[in-house]
């Protein structure tokens, strides 16, 4: 997995390529932070290209939420494959996250 990072404006794209889990939740979280100390703080998670995540890859995503939330930042997520969208549902996750089918929806939102 690999996690390509963009700017579109003030918002952080992070494009996850494969399983966001445990073995690469350090380096999705490292992106995070490397953004927030940019005085960054809205985000889109891209899943287009994502196949999984584990319980290591939501726990990041709450965490992220968590910060956005602290510094009055969004996070949205976009692109979810029906095996993620799932995995929301069943962990009551699907509330916490704002949902959009294409990238170019979720940052439309921020205009």
């Amino acid at each position: 997995m690999s996690t390509n990072v963009h700017e579109c404006g003030s918002v952080c794209v992070l494009a996850i390529d494969g399983e966001l889990n445990f073995v690469n939740v350090p380096e999705f979280c490292r992106q995070v932070e490397e953004t927030f100390d940019r005085d960054g703080r809205d985000f889109v998670v891209d899943f287009a290209e994502a196949t999984g995540i584990d319980s290591a890859g939501l726990e990041a995503l709450t965490r992220l939420k968590r910060e956005c939330d602290e510094r009055l930042g969004l996070i949205k997520l976009c692109n979810l494959p029906e095996t993620i969208k799932k995995i929301l549902i069943l962990t009551r996750l699907d509330g916490q996250f704002e949902q959009h089918a294409s990238l170019d929806a979720a940052l439309g939102e921020f205009v």
